[in-house]
């Protein structure tokens, strides 16, 4: 067979994949059955916790180096699974709210009711949490790649460091990003705004 024959058949291919994958496979509507589903339940004042200062500072001065470095590492673990939970529900109310954003494409903005400017704040929040998430993971990544919590005492990573990144003060911006969330689902229902209430 000549290369002629093959190079059309082989994009004939690719083509039907493409097709196939962005038909069938395609990204699908989220709604706010997929929120109260898929949503991985967080407490902020857990995180505040966790990111408290305060607390940091306590525990860096009544335990041993060794032990400081042991409760270091958990608690690195610990703020990483947080931080991937505010990305995933802040993942999954972006979609949610993007689909309810797309409702308001060519009203002007003089015409916004109030729930169409919780939706616009919601979708910003949304993707502010989503590029803090990715930055701080990125962080913990590599304070665990170089197993820092393994350092000497003062080169210890300070886990209290993550609360602010780019600009974003992630336990503020999850609150407010729940509670427009919460007061957007009141259009579904009573039903809907307990469930979510409850998700999140």
């Amino acid at each position: 067979m000549s290369i002629a024959l093959l190079l059309p058949v082989a994009f004939g291919i690719v083509f039907l994949a493409v097709v196939a994958l962005t038909t069938v496979y395609g990204p699908r509507g989220h709604d706010i059955d997929n929120v109260i589903l898929l949503a991985r339940k967080l407490d902020p004042s857990d995180l505040e916790m966790l990111l408290d200062a305060g607390a940091e500072w306590s525990l860096r001065r009544s335990l041993t180096t060794w032990a400081f470095r042991v409760t270091q590492e958990d608690r690195i673990r610990l703020v990483r699974e947080y931080l991937q939970r505010v990305g995933h529900n802040a993942e999954l109310i972006q979609l949610w709210v993007t689909q309810e954003n797309q409702l308001l494409e060519g009203k002007p903005h003089e015409e916004y009711t109030e729930r169409d400017l919780l939706v616009v704040e919601a979708v910003r929040l949304a993707l502010e949490l989503r590029l803090y998430s990715i930055a701080a993971s990125l962080r913990i990544w590599f304070w665990m790649l170089l197993r820092m919590y393994r350092w000497p005492r003062l080169l210890l990573p300070r886990v209290t460091d993550l609360r602010v990144q780019c600009g974003v003060d992630v336990i503020e911006k999850y609150r407010r990003l729940t509670e427009l969330a919460v007061a957007l689902s009141a259009r579904y229902g009573k039903k809907y705004h307990d469930r979510l209430l409850e998700a999140l």
